[in-house]
């Protein structure tokens, strides 16, 4: 195969790598399309939130996550607008027989200034029960 030829079909796959990438969504990048978030536990009562939100891409996308600690990051998984979570007192959402202990409704930017990173902190301040 002559060098142009070569380059050719380097230049093709390069593009359609590009393609490829770009049609799949991906996620969200230095909050440019939702934020990765942190709950900080003031009470240190609450071991997993249930989550009904939206994803990077504006679509219903729900979760329970164990919040082990006062500090907890939920890296790989992007919210953005409003969220409503609910606070249990084991760490699968009430499934173990855990206590129910309030509700939160948020808002999470979808896009935050890239100086600020993609992690957005929220708190838990005062459980209803």
């Amino acid at each position: 195969m002559d060098m142009g030829k070569k380059f050719a079909m380097a230049a093709a796959t390069g593009a359609l790598a590009v393609a490829g990438v770009a049609a799949t969504g991906g996620t969200a990048y230095a909050g440019t399309n939702g934020q990765q978030i942190v709950i900080h536990d003031e009470t240190h009562r609450v071991a997993s939130i249930k989550i009904d939100g939206f994803d990077q891409n504006g679509r219903p996308a729900h979760a329970c996550l164990a919040t082990p600690g006062y500090e907890t990051r939920f890296g790989g998984w992007w919210w953005r607008d409003s969220m409503h979570f609910s606070k249990w007192t084991d760490r699968n959402c009430g499934q173990s027989g855990g206590k129910w202990l309030g509700s939160q409704d948020e808002w999470v930017p979808a896009w935050m200034s890239p100086d600020r990173g993609d992690w957005y902190y929220l708190g838990i301040y005062k459980n209803d029960n």
